[in-house]
């Protein structure tokens, strides 16, 4: 162990937050499940998005003052031992300002119900009318725009940034450093818009739900949250899908796929039929547009579909077996046919006009926010897509040189460190083989869904050391409502989206949570169930797309529940029952 670490820091470790001293892995979980690698932390987050969560909170959506949060290190999140956090205590400040909101209300939206959850001590200066006043005009605002031409900027920007790749290939090891380092003020721009997307997509819902609960018919929200369309999370399943179909439609490119997956675009390549060179055109161009996402795609270190395709072949692989019922789009359109009418028939159950009215706008606006809330995400995704890029460049020829023994280690290390390295890689080789190691260390460490002091990281428990009651015939695990529908399957619990190969039509994915990587396996799966989550949170929006039930914020379910069990989804409560 070098004298970068000790038994309880990481290298990447913020300083504690005395005046905002609560953490939660709420949110952070599902955007970061793994430990964020070195240069992910202190390049990606810390010079780039972290401080458009700043800008965002200040200066674009209003619910901070710019006093209230660090312009170098500003307390929306904590990274301790490599885990990231969102930092509850400045967040509650939302809660505090938002008209119409209170604390614990904002606290379980997007927390949902955890055990864990404190209670809300109001503190000096959360209050504020003047931010208050602010913030009901946007949310006014947010009722009634058809426009919010950020949000497209934002993708304007990710999309140049895709189209302007060089060829990474020409430029020198100096030259791709700066590459990687010039998409920073991007990363600032997209993710300043993300805080507003995000925190104003839950005035539609709030509003709408609260004039659901007054007529009686609050258990009717679920439904008018799916078949948004513009959900560009959802996008890539699509596309996956009418791949899927081309393969199943040709007795060519079924052969190859029957044959296995390993040297799949080889063959496809040395065929030359018509069949084969739609499919690597269609293939080529997925990959173009949506290559930039992965699993665990908020870290640099994680392989994208660019990078490493075989996700997509395998949710290929499987929609080819799916019968036409199951085509997304098709499920999209009739998700969206229900929702309209329920739409009218809820509004016509309003007391009055002027109520009717503001729920209509509700209605309009969840349709509205929610795909710009993905978009803003997807965008920030892209530009690092263009960084990690650059940056696999780097580690290949290190790999070639020996520096290192694998390219992905080139995120080992930390931003300020890059310059040297580029002029000397040799002088960092024993630096990278140490960090590797003590990284990886970091995944058997389990963090704590809530920090409420520093703890050190020698009293975190250990994953292999965790061991939860297995759930039993009888058993319900309650969670809370991600999408509606109820639904009957075998569980299969996966880790990771690469290990879905034997996921079959109608199985109930069973996940710690699932980022849009995941997505494309929710098209053939029966149901999804996740550990962590809220009704906000991407397997609650994706699921509600795809008209697939979904429980979240179940505890412990990857654990509990036997992989194969029969088990039932109650997605309108959020209850999973052992079968």
């Amino acid at each position: 162990m070098t004298n970068e670490q000790n038994a309880d820091t990481w290298i990447t470790d913020w300083e504690y937050s005395e005046r905002y001293p609560v953490y939660t892995r709420a949110n952070a979980g599902e955007v970061l499940p793994d430990p964020s690698s070195p240069l992910n932390v202190s390049l990606v987050w810390n010079k780039g998005l972290n401080i458009g969560w700043r800008e965002g909170y200040v200066e674009h959506l209003g619910t901070h003052l710019a006093s209230e949060l660090d312009e170098v290190m500003p307390e929306t999140l904590g990274n301790f031992g490599g885990y990231h956090f969102t930092n509850f205590s400045a967040t509650e400040l939302n809660g505090a300002r938002l008209p119409g909101m209170t604390v614990p209300e904002w606290n379980r939206l997007w927390v949902g119900d955890h055990p864990d959850l404190p209670d809300y001590v109001e503190k000096p200066g959360h209050a504020n009318a003047e931010l208050t006043a602010r913030l009901a005009e946007k949310s006014a605002w947010a009722l009634t725009t058809d426009e919010f031409p950020e949000a497209e900027q934002t993708k304007r920007r990710a999309d140049q940034a895709r189209a302007n790749r060089p060829d990474l290939s020409t430029l020198s090891d100096q030259q791709l450093v700066d590459h990687a380092r010039s998409f920073v003020p991007d990363l600032i721009f997209c993710y300043a818009y993300h805080p507003v997307t995000t925190t104003l997509s839950t005035v539609g819902p709030a509003v709408a739900g609260a004039l659901l609960a007054s007529i009686g018919e609050a258990d009717k929200l679920g439904d008018l949250l799916s078949g948004l369309g513009g959900v560009d999370s959802a996008a890539p399943s699509f596309a996956l899908w009418d791949m899927g179909r081309l393969v199943a439609s040709s007795e060519e490119l079924t052969s190859l796929f029957d044959n296995g997956l390993a040297t799949l675009l080889d063959s496809v390549d040395a065929s030359g039929s018509p069949d084969a060179k739609q499919f690597r055109t269609d293939f080529d161009d997925f990959l173009y547009k949506y290559g930039s996402r992965a699993p665990n795609e908020w870290d640099i270190r994680s392989d994208s579909w660019e990078s490493k395709p075989v996700l997509a072949l395998l949710a290929i692989n499987g929609m080819r077996l799916s019968p036409d019922s199951s085509n997304p789009e098709l499920i999209r359109e009739r998700n969206e046919t229900k929702r309209i009418a329920l739409t009218a028939e809820l509004a016509a159950k309003m007391p009055d006009e002027a109520t009717r009215q503001s729920f209509l706008d509700a209605a309009k606006s969840i349709t509205r926010f929610m795909p710009w809330r993905e978009r803003t995400k997807t965008a920030c995704v892209k530009v690092m897509g263009e960084m990690r890029t650059a940056l696999y460049e780097l580690g290949h020829r290190m790999v070639a040189r020996g520096v290192m023994e694998d390219h992905h280690d080139v995120t080992m290390l930390l931003a300020d460190e890059l310059d040297a390295f580029a002029a000397d890689p040799e002088s960092f080789t024993e630096t990278i083989a140490q960090r590797r190691e003590q990284y990886l260390a970091l995944f058997d460490l389990e963090p704590p869904f809530f920090l409420f002091e520093p703890l050190p990281l020698s009293q975190w428990p250990k994953r292999t050391e965790h061991k939860a009651e297995i759930a039993v015939p009888g058993d319900s695990l309650a969670g809370v409502s991600g999408a509606p529908g109820v639904s009957r399957g075998r569980a299969r619990i996966l880790h990771d989206p690469y290990e879905a190969e034997h996921l079959e039509e109608g199985d109930i994915i069973i996940a710690p949570q699932t980022d849009p990587a995941w997505t494309p396996l929710f098209d053939f799966a029966g149901g999804v169930v996740v550990n962590v989550g809220s009704t906000i949170t991407h397997s609650s929006i994706v699921c509600r797309e795809l008209g697939i039930p979904c429980a979240v914020s179940v505890q412990d379910a990857t654990a509990r529940i036997p992989d194969g069990a029969m088990i039932e989804v109650d997605g309108n409560t959020g209850t999973v029952t052992v079968l």
